[in-house]
């Protein structure tokens, strides 16, 4: 009998702007999966890194042409690519682009879909308090992130993540889901199903967001709030004298209240440290950054002379 001829493979077309997408991009160089990289156009750090790495090891990429993303298409018919994949890409896909791949056109999010829809996903559910998300690929439309599901996973949060370890465990868990998800596109064996229940929002965090208020916001959400924004938004933000002050991470502790008014310090010095009471409870001030360096929260205080008494606005 003759040899089976070798299955061809899916080549993917990857939409990124971050180097959280480099683990993917590596195991779909090394499956001889990747087609090539569409880079944003952002000028930040990440961006500029990504880019730097996929110039060093001589992997196909291309700027995203904002003003015509038609360009974009006879490169895709250069590079081959049957289906295209968008995974930390700020820009919005024109209709030509979603269906320029005869395999389609995905994204890569990480939320339970419909709920967390937006530029900021993993920030809203830590500072939810969420204990699950998930990773999933949705089929692109026109509406942003209403596609239907094609595959899913679930992704465990802790009370310890961070929006930084949230990512890495992301980044990490998301090599091997492309490449299964891409197996069973191969194989026509997915499944897709539309979104189903309520869809809350994610938007990117604005200043208002990042205010600590502690006559409503308890303990357990300050804390979430700290480790939401810790590093990209300086974790949660407190005032303190008509300056702003980082709070990078913080601890409900079981402390007597007084009867003070939220947001007032409770207690300065060893070893329980920086408390400061909340509508509910007290806080425990563990990391704190400031124009003058980063300090523990009982460091802080003994630098700017805070006391028990002493109130945060």
């Amino acid at each position: 009998m003759p040899a089976k001829p070798p299955e061809k493979k899916i080549k993917l077309a990857l939409f990124a702007s971050s180097c959280i997408a480099i683990p993917v991009i590596n195991e779909l160089l090394q499956a001889g999966r990747l087609a090539g990289v569409i880079v944003s156009t952002r000028q930040d750090h990440d961006a500029r890194q990504l880019s730097s790495q996929l110039q060093q090891a001589g992997i196909p990429f291309h700027v995203f042409p904002e003003s015509n993303p038609d360009q974009l298409l006879p490169i895709m018919d250069d590079w081959q690519a049957d289906t295209g994949l968008v995974y930390t890409f700020p820009h919005r896909l024109p209709k030509n682009i979603i269906h320029a791949f005869c395999q389609g056109t995905f994204n890569l999010y990480a939320s339970p879909l419909p709920k967390y829809r937006g530029a900021m996903p993993l920030y809203w559910q830590i500072r939810n308090r969420e204990t699950e998300s998930c990773l999933s690929i949705i089929r692109m439309e026109q509406t942003v992130d209403t596609g239907d599901i094609m595959f899913q996973q679930p992704l465990p949060l802790t009370d310890r993540d961070t929006l930084n370890t949230l990512a890495n465990t992301m980044s990490a868990r998301a090599p091997a889901f492309v490449t299964q998800f891409l197996d069973q596109l191969c194989n026509a064996k997915l499944h897709p199903r539309p979104q189903e229940g309520e869809s809350t929002a994610a938007p990117m965090p604005q200043l208002e967001d990042l205010l600590v208020d502690w006559k409503s916001m308890t303990a357990e959400g300050i804390a979430a709030m700290a480790r939401a924004g810790n590093p990209q938004f300086n974790g949660a933000v407190i005032k303190w004298q008509n300056a702003q002050i980082a709070l990078m991470q913080a601890t409900p502790v079981d402390h007597p209240g007084y009867g003070v008014e939220a947001g007032t310090v409770l207690h300065v010095g060893e070893p329980e440290g920086l408390i400061v009471a909340t509508s509910d409870g007290a806080l425990r001030l563990d990391v704190i950054m400031v124009t003058e360096g980063i300090f523990s929260g009982l460091a802080f205080a003994e630098r700017f002379k805070l006391d028990a008494g002493m109130q945060f606005s």
